[in-house]
């Protein structure tokens, strides 16, 4: 196993042990919760903990792993992207929650 991969698996093992024990995805204006199948607006959840992880393929893509907590719902749990979501198929007021994070991370790390 690549040093790149294990370190993405232990990542989500230690989220799990934290508790974030939902899936989420990104669905154009929504993230979606697997495991109830359930729409959330980008009003209803909040991004606690963000996480860039370099991928070991040929095409060094990065993956960004969420910690994601619903703000009505005893709820926390993982959303897993990479850049490319955020060229196609995001609405901008969902792109916006995630941009500003984003970039709140990278000025706290220079």
């Amino acid at each position: 196993m690549h040093h790149d991969d294990e370190q993405l698996i232990n990542l989500i093992i230690d989220l799990q042990e934290r508790g974030f024990n939902h899936d989420f995805v990104i669905e154009n204006e929504h993230i979606r919760c697997l495991q109830y199948n359930e729409l959330i607006s980008p009003d209803d959840f909040e991004i606690l903990e963000t996480y860039h992880c370099k991928s070991s393929r040929k095409n060094n893509d990065c993956s960004l792993v969420y910690a994601i907590r619903l703000m009505n719902h005893d709820m926390k749990g993982i959303l897993m992207s990479d850049y490319r979501v955020y060229i196609k198929g995001m609405s901008l007021r969902l792109w916006s929650k995630f941009n500003s994070v984003i970039r709140l991370n990278l000025s706290v790390t220079k």
